[in-house]
C-alpha cells in the first residue's frame, strides 16, 4: 500500500514539475518578460527592450536574436551563465558594471583577429557563418582555458 502512495506522489510531483516548466517556457517564448505585454510580438529584429545596446565589439546592426545566439556560444564555450559578464536582469544587459565584460570584449577581438588574419589562408574555409577558432577552441566549456601540459610551445 505504501508503494502505491509513493508512486502516486512521485507521479503527481512529476506532473506538477512538467506543467511548471511548460508554463515557464510558454511565457519565455511569448515574451512574457517585463516591459512587454504577454502575447504582444516585438517589432522585427527587436527583442523585449528594443535593439541591442552598447555593442562595442559585436556587429551594431545585429538583431536581438542574433546577439543572443552569439551570447549562447560564449556561455557554452566557457561553461558560464549570463551573470558571469552581465549585471542585473535583461534590462541591465548594456551596463558595463562587471569588469569581466571588458575581458570578454578583448577575447572576442582576439578570436576575430585569429580567424581573419592568422588563419585566413590555413586549411579549408569554415562553413558560412562559422569560425575556425571560437571560445570553445581553448576553453572547452571551462572558465579557464584548458592548456597542454607544460614543457613546450
Amino acid at each position: 500500500m505504501k508503494l502505491s502512495r509513493l508512486s502516486a506522489l512521485i507521479i503527481g510531483m512529476s506532473f506538477v514539475a512538467v506543467a511548471g516548466i511548460a508554463l515557464y517556457a510558454q511565457g519565455q517564448g511569448q515574451g512574457g518578460g517585463a516591459g512587454q505585454a504577454q502575447g504582444q510580438t516585438p517589432p522585427p529584429g527587436r527583442g523585449r527592450g528594443g535593439p541591442p545596446q552598447n555593442l562595442q565589439v559585436l556587429p551594431k546592426d545585429g538583431t536581438t536574436q542574433q546577439v543572443q545566439g552569439m551570447m549562447r556560444t560564449f556561455t557554452g564555450g566557457l561553461g558560464v551563465e549570463c551573470s558571469h559578464c552581465h549585471v542585473g536582469g535583461q534590462a541591465d544587459r548594456a551596463k558595463d558594471d562587471n569588469p569581466k565584460k571588458e575581458i570578454a570584449r578583448k577575447m572576442i577581438k582576439m578570436t576575430t583577429a585569429i580567424n581573419a588574419e592568422f588563419l585566413k589562408d590555413v586549411g579549408e574555409a569554415p562553413a558560412a557563418g562559422a569560425s575556425k577558432v571560437t571560445c570553445f577552441t581553448c576553453h572547452r566549456g571551462s572558465l579557464k582555458p584548458l592548456t597542454a601540459p607544460g614543457g613546450g610551445f
